[in-house]
């Protein structure tokens, strides 16, 4: 499976139209209890951060986080032809194979939801429904 979209190569100003997004690592880290935030007294609600804030649930909620690393190529034929890719996404970016030191800005830190373990969807799956929930990817197609 993987998403198609344009990418614009880090840094460059470079479009490359109908790029090819797959998910190329799933890391998923099981946190036993919630984190209590810090007070903050200063505050109405008396944390922190506005941690009550909705979306914030992946900082705080106990649960299996998932982190997705998305390896971009410049099209399917450049994936199965073994050509390296035009861009990365995920925390930690500069760990992937990708032998290049480029992430995606204003999408690397929403690479990361909470799986649902009662779901009938593989991880895989739902890390794709995660990046299609994004507005990074609105309007792609799936191959």
């Amino acid at each position: 499976m993987a998403l198609i979209k344009d990418y614009e190569i880090a840094g460059t100003g470079v479009i490359v139209p109908d790029a090819y997004h797959v998910i190329t690592d799933l890391k998923i880290h099981k946190r036993v209890n919630d984190i209590k935030p810090p007070r903050d007294e200063s505050t109405e609600s008396g944390y922190t951060n506005e941690w009550w804030e909705e979306g914030t649930e992946l900082f705080w909620q106990k649960g299996y986080i998932c982190r997705v690393f998305v390896t971009i190529w410049k099209d399917k034929q450049a994936r199965e032809d073994d050509v390296k890719p035009i861009g990365v996404a995920g925390l930690n970016t500069t760990d992937m194979e990708a032998d290049i030191r480029i992430g995606t800005e204003g999408l690397d830190e929403r690479c990361e939801f909470i799986l649902d373990m009662d779901s009938a969807d593989t991880d895989l799956v739902q890390a794709y429904n995660h990046l299609k929930s994004l507005d990074f990817y609105a309007g792609c197609t799936e191959d």
